[in-house]
């Protein structure tokens, strides 16, 4: 049986990850891997803010509005909203709405 590896800041699973296209899941991994800690922590903190501003609305009906705000909210840092989407995911499912 294969490790159970969870990054608690990543809605994907190792197991969830195998079931995928290996080489897109490996790209994927890659991309967030060159990504700087503090663009993650700035990721994570906006991913927490963004489930306590946003309460019980659905990940999908909030995600595009969230890819705006991380344009704007980024400033100087180079992450594209694609490399920072799971970690901002990840944290906002980590909080439990109101």
């Amino acid at each position: 049986m294969p490790p159970r590896n969870v990054d608690r800041f990543s809605s994907i699973s190792a197991e969830e990850a195998s079931g995928t296209d290996a080489a897109s899941a490996a790209a994927t991994a890659a991309v967030q891997a060159l990504i700087p800690h503090r663009t993650r922590e700035l990721a994570i903190t906006y991913g927490l803010g963004a489930r306590l501003h946003h309460g019980e609305r659905h990940w999908d009906d909030i995600r595009d509005e969230l890819a705006r705000g991380w344009e704007r909210l980024r400033g100087a840092e180079r992450a594209s909203w694609s490399q920072v989407e799971a970690d901002v995911e990840g944290a906002w499912r980590l909080v439990l709405a109101d």
